[in-house]
């Protein structure tokens, strides 16, 4: 099923010198993180839906897109180390979600930076994880994996009694 992108954001992403850089939104979710990580790839903060994001430039690949489960990676320096640290700390791979948006949707005169309205996300890709975190003294990076649906066994739940044994009476 083809994405549905905008024929603004196409041309952004399409032209060689485009006036508007598009922003990367990522929110890195966990249940033992007490608040999600919201990173945006900018310099400065900003504010969307009420939740501050906070600027920290790092390189995300977008998702590969062919037979194979979704995968990527990402790489930020290791300014901050205690992302990198929380991030590598928890037992189970934690949630990504990715948006971009356009940052011509914000106004970037103040800090935190702030939408003109209701900002348009142009591409979200959720329901990812991070795996193979790996931090050292410059850099952190982890791949990014999609739920690999060919491995899932079918059907998932058999009705076996000692499963439901209200079934077998």
């Amino acid at each position: 099923m083809p994405r549905q992108i905008s024929a603004s954001f196409r041309r952004s992403v399409e032209s060689r010198a485009a006036g508007d850089v598009d922003l990367a939104f990522l929110t890195i979710s966990h249940p033992r993180l007490i608040e999600p990580i919201r990173l945006v790839s900018d310099t400065k903060d900003f504010t969307r839906d009420g939740a501050r994001f906070i600027g920290f430039p790092f390189d995300v690949q977008l998702l590969s897109d062919d037979d194979h489960p979704p995968k990527a990676q990402i790489s930020f320096q290791n300014v901050d180390q205690s992302i990198g640290e929380t991030v590598r700390g928890l037992r189970s791979p934690p949630r990504l979600k990715i948006e971009l948006l356009s940052s011509a949707d914000f106004d970037l005169g103040v800090t935190p930076r702030v939408p003109l309205g209701t900002p348009t996300v142009e591409y979200t890709a959720d329901k990812l994880f991070l795996t193979n975190v790996a931090v050292d003294a410059l850099n952190v990076t982890a791949e990014i994996v999609g739920w690999n649906y060919l491995q899932r066994v079918w059907p998932g739940v058999r009705a076996t009694q000692d499963l439901l044994p209200g079934l077998f009476r």
